[in-house]
């Protein structure tokens, strides 16, 4: 099971099995480029995250939850880093957030496969 997601100090609802990818985004400086051999040249300027959180089916409460952290600009973000094994906070803001609806019946779960990717400011 996926360790959670908190958004500024909110606990995320369980993310689904699977239901999350790190990506760490390399960002290279202003030199970086092809050589006239065609080999690369350039530097590191840092690193950057994207989470792709999807969530198993959802409650409204539930997806409301989701959908008041993801509404600000931005916003705080802790997660467990791969590279560190270590929980750590970063700034971030969200892409396109998706409420597929499964049914507005009473008791049932209403939204399912909710999903939204968090990009590092």
């Amino acid at each position: 099971m996926p360790q959670p997601i908190v958004i500024n100090g909110v606990t995320m609802p369980t993310l689904k099995k699977e239901g999350l990818t790190i990506t760490k985004e390399k960002i290279w400086s202003k030199n970086t480029g092809r050589a006239a051999d065609a080999s690369m040249i350039g530097d590191i300027a840092g690193y950057k995250y994207k989470l792709q959180c999807q969530w198993p089916p959802l409650s409204r409460s539930e997806a409301a939850i989701i959908d008041a952290a993801v509404t600000p600009a931005f916003f705080n973000v802790t997660f467990l880093d791969p590279g560190s094994n270590a929980r750590i906070t970063r700034m971030f803001y969200a892409g396109t957030p998706t409420y597929p609806v499964y049914s507005y019946a009473n008791g049932t779960k209403t939204y399912q496969g909710v999903a939204v990717d968090l990009i590092e400011k």
